[in-house]
């Protein structure tokens, strides 16, 4: 098949699963069913997989197929485009340190004055992602390059809509007056008199820490998808798990620094738990079998990976589910192993058995966290 036309395909399903389960119809029945935590682990793993499939396709045949545009060897689109590149990657990484505190971030009930990048665009990760893919595409070399940056970057700007949608329907008029006061086209509200840039509430050491990392990524741009993909997938999920417990504490602190009922920590406790395991075994799926193809001589060699990968994202989807009541499983003894089996590993490491093993420190972790929401369901059976 062209590669073109896979990535295509590729890209529906991502977004027909990724914007067809957060759709009010189908997002409301599957909450009404399992929760907002359990559809926010749903969505988290169909949206992880379908990602990690994509991105994976894309990395091994993104050499192959018809020719792109290939305009990077005309120096006046090359510069032009590269310049959206740059600034599309700094506006969309820096959103994420001030994300926790938009109206958009998740755990957020409230809707707040527009501040800092939200004046120049009320969705600065969205509108940065489209800006630095849809320059990707004339440059690309081959027509896949094109298809994929293209896909990336409908997909951003269909997601800022729906998200204005989804938020209309659910805040109401507060989320209608961000609305009037911002624009999702960067700068719009500004050049129509609606908003104004207040210079001293950007965050200058974000955007030139960014400004770096690009200027740094560009140096090994070929190099980025390389292992079928690997960092790309590591980062995007990392990241998004990253901004989802920032997302979190910022929602937290906002009820007034109170306690949270039980339930309410202990479905975090759970959700932060079973995601890192999730995490764990998708990037042993994704990275492990194509860094070291010969796998874990001792876990079966090839077979080894996917054995590993699969069953400890097997373990956050059943974890999740069962803390919150969804199955009737033994959590309290599975979180005991995973963390065992975890500490295992940093303690020989520790004694110098092999080098420092990031994911089996994540396991104990994740463990330790599935464990503490277990206790929590206990005592609040108990109390």
């Amino acid at each position: 098949m062209e590669p073109a036309l896979a990535v295509a395909s590729l890209w529906l399903l991502f977004g027909a699963l990724h914007v067809g389960l957060a759709t009010r119809r189908v997002r409301a029945a599957l909450v009404a069913r399992l929760g907002k935590v359990g559809f926010t682990a749903l969505f988290t793993v169909v949206a992880a997989a379908c990602f990690t499939l994509l991105v994976r396709y894309y990395a091994a045949h993104r050499l192959e197929g018809t020719a792109g545009l290939a305009l990077g060897g005309v120096a006046a689109v090359r510069w032009p485009l590269m310049t959206l590149i740059v600034a599309g990657f700094v506006l969309a990484t820096a959103s994420l340190v001030s994300y926790p505190a938009t109206p958009m971030a998740l755990f957020t009930e409230t809707v707040r004055p527009p501040r800092g990048l939200e004046r120049v665009t009320r969705h600065p990760f969205f509108m940065g992602v489209a800006l630095a893919s849809l320059a990707h595409v004339p440059l690309a070399p081959r027509l896949a390059g094109a298809v994929f940056h293209l896909g990336l970057a409908s997909l951003a700007i269909a997601g800022a809509w729906h998200q204005d949608r989804k938020l209309v329907a659910l805040r109401g008029r507060p989320y209608e007056d961000y609305l009037a006061q911002t624009s999702a086209v960067p700068f719009g509200a500004i050049l129509a008199g609606r908003q104004r840039l207040v210079p001293r509430e950007l965050p200058y050491v974000t955007l030139a820490v960014t400004l770096l990392l690009a200027l740094a990524l560009r140096t090994v741009h070929g190099s980025i998808f390389a292992h079928e993909g690997a960092w790309v997938i590591g980062v995007v999920l990392g990241g998004a798990a990253a901004a989802a417990l920032g997302s979190w504490r910022v929602a937290r602190r906002a009820r007034g620094r109170a306690a949270p009922t039980l339930v309410s920590r202990r479905q975090a406790l759970a959700f932060a738990g079973a995601t890192l395991l999730a995490y764990v075994g998708i990037v042993h799926e994704a990275v492990g079998s194509t860094l070291y193809p010969y796998g874990p001589a001792a876990f079966g060699g090839p077979l080894g990976w996917h054995a590993a990968g699969l069953s400890l994202v097997a373990a956050g989807v059943l974890i999740g589910a069962g803390t919150l009541g969804l199955l009737r499983l033994p959590v309290a003894p599975m979180a005991a192993l995973l963390s065992l089996v975890g500490g295992a590993f940093v303690a020989a490491q520790a004694l110098g058995h092999g080098d420092f093993h990031f994911f089996a420190f994540t396991m104990l972790v994740a463990g330790l966290l599935v464990a503490l929401s277990a206790r929590g369901a206990r005592e609040r059976t108990t109390g």
